[in-house]
């Protein structure tokens, strides 16, 4: 009998120390931040951080003018790769000296936001109204928004229509505020003479 009380004392002892020292490890272990989630093994890599669905963004000048404005029906940012894409999205881009506005759309876009460039892909139209009430427009597949230098540029095929022809090369670059346009190769255009006046 001597020996059963002494065996549970002993039981006894041993069960209140392990649950103290079980308690004493999740005490300690609270203390400790949890580790993080690493949110891109979670979801996969090819998924992104965070959406925007009918995004519009606009950025200013250092005068306080509207110089870009930037809309997509969705928008995913990848936190990673400081990088987010754009569906079908749209630009305005004001010309400051003439306040006459560059719209450009496309089928995709991909914004780099370490290098502040927009690339453009698919189907990239760029219109620009000229004074006579008409436009000019610029058509290719792929086209780069430097919004820092205030620059476009592709070095892909391009055409160029407004009220007097149809120009085509290869590559381009041009400067938004100084309305200075150049053709890098294999340039080629077709013009139609204005009609005379009638005497």
């Amino acid at each position: 009998m001597l020996n059963t009380l002494l065996f549970n004392s002993k039981v006894r002892s041993l069960a209140l120390l392990t649950c103290a020292l079980v308690l004493a490890s999740l005490l300690w272990r609270s203390d400790q931040p949890p580790e993080p989630l690493q949110a891109e093994g979670l979801r996969g890599p090819s998924e992104p951080d965070g959406f925007v669905i009918n995004g519009d963004y606009r950025s200013f000048d250092s005068q306080g003018d509207l110089a870009i404005r930037l809309s997509s029906p969705r928008i995913e940012q990848f936190e990673a790769s400081e990088r987010a894409t754009l569906v079908e999205p749209e630009a305005i881009l004001q010309d400051q000296p003439s306040d006459s506005p560059w719209q450009l759309t496309a089928r995709r876009g991909d914004f780099h936001q370490a290098t502040g460039q927009l690339s453009l892909n698919g189907n990239v139209v760029v219109t620009r109204p000229l004074p006579e009430g008409q436009a000019a427009t610029l058509s290719t597949e792929h086209l780069t928004l430097d919004n820092r230098s205030r620059t476009v540029h592709t070095n892909a095929p391009v055409t160029l229509t407004d009220a007097f022809g149809t120009t085509r090369a290869t590559g381009m670059t041009a400067w938004i505020d100084d309305r200075v346009l150049e053709l890098t190769s294999k340039v080629e255009g077709h013009y139609e003479p204005a009609p005379n006046p009638t005497p």
